[in-house]
């Protein structure tokens, strides 16, 4: 069946889009998170050799980098006169200032399961179910509790709320209010007004209450402020979704892990194959090489760059 949909598939394989230049920087840093700033640095942390490097994308040059970072950091966040930055294991918050030196540091009691910033507070989620709220001088707004073991911290419209996952009775809880179930397995993404189900294969919009059935094993969602775009690893298919309806679709030639728009086109990242593949509208497509587990795609002038996670590089894709 895999051969067919690949055979299938490279049809569509017929026409280059654009002829694209290719270029390749390692950075060094491998199996990291990634946080794009607003100037166009991008900051990566490899939490298991410690590690981050500040990233000038359009500069190809590494600003700043530090060893020893943190105990295991997941999450680093930008704002006005610095950083802030969340340690899992080691479960604190810090104010770092635009030097990189600690400025304040506050202790929490458990491991931290998940941290959101939406440019004013810090929302940090402990696995014990506690939520705790920081301005950006990390002092302390307020705590909550969540009822059961929550998985996923998100924010939508300024409202924060959990995801329980393989849950019977409980898939989501925004903060005041009581669980609620909706028939979902694994709601883990959110994008726009959908909450994405990302192994039963739905989408849940919070405006409307209605969901949208497509395939399972969604691995992203992106929006381009008129239509979503949602990759589906089963069925090797990016659908098109508008107002809770499925516009079109098309299968793309390897399983796809990533996607996003850039300009006009759609930008597809398949890493376990290690591809990146191009179109306008799904009718044609360009397969590109890239480097190990490309993971994440970045808007350039003229194009586009990839961060590659198992290699440590960022690829570079433009256009004349």
């Amino acid at each position: 069946m895999r051969k067919l949909l690949l055979i299938l598939s490279a049809l569509l394989v017929v026409t280059s889009i654009l002829a694209w230049n290719v270029d390749k920087v390692y950075v060094g840093i491998k199996y990291s998170f990634r946080n794009f700033r607003t100037d166009g640095k991008l900051i990566l942390v490899d939490p298991f050799s410690r590690r981050l490097a500040l990233y000038d994308l359009e500069n190809k040059r590494i600003e700043f980098s530090a060893n020893q970072f943190g105990s295991f950091v997941i999450a680093v966040y930008d704002i006005q006169d610095g950083y802030l930055v969340v340690d899992r294991t080691s479960p604190s918050v810090s104010r770092l200032d635009k030097e990189w030196k600690t400025v304040k540091r506050v202790a929490l009691p458990r491991r931290i399961q998940g941290a959101y910033f939406d440019g004013a507070n810090l929302y940090v989620l402990l696995e014990s179910g506690s939520l705790y709220i920081f301005d950006t001088e990390l002092n302390q707004i307020s705590t909550h509790n969540f009822s059961g073991s929550p998985a996923y911290l998100l924010v939508w419209k300024s409202r924060p709320f959990v995801t329980y996952l393989w849950n019977d009775n409980a898939d989501i809880q925004f903060l005041g209010d009581t669980p609620r179930e909706f028939g979902l397995t694994t709601p883990a993404l959110l994008e726009g007004t959908y909450l994405v189900d990302t192994r039963g294969g739905q989408l849940l919009n919070l405006e409307t209450g209605k969901i949208v059935k497509l395939k399972p094993y969604i691995s992203s969602i992106a929006f381009d402020g008129n239509v979503y775009y949602v990759a589906s690893q089963s069925v090797s298919t990016i659908y098109v979704v508008n107002e809770d309806k499925i516009l079109r679709s098309f299968q793309v030639p390897y399983t796809p892990t990533t996607v996003k728009k850039v300009y006009d086109f759609i930008v597809i990242l398949s890493a376990p194959y290690n591809k990146v593949m191009v179109t306008r509208d799904g009718s044609s497509l360009d397969v590109l090489e890239t480097g190990d587990y490309p993971l994440e795609v970045f808007e350039i002038s003229n194009g586009f760059a990839v961060y590659c996670s198992d290699s440590g590089e960022i690829w570079y894709y433009t256009v004349e």
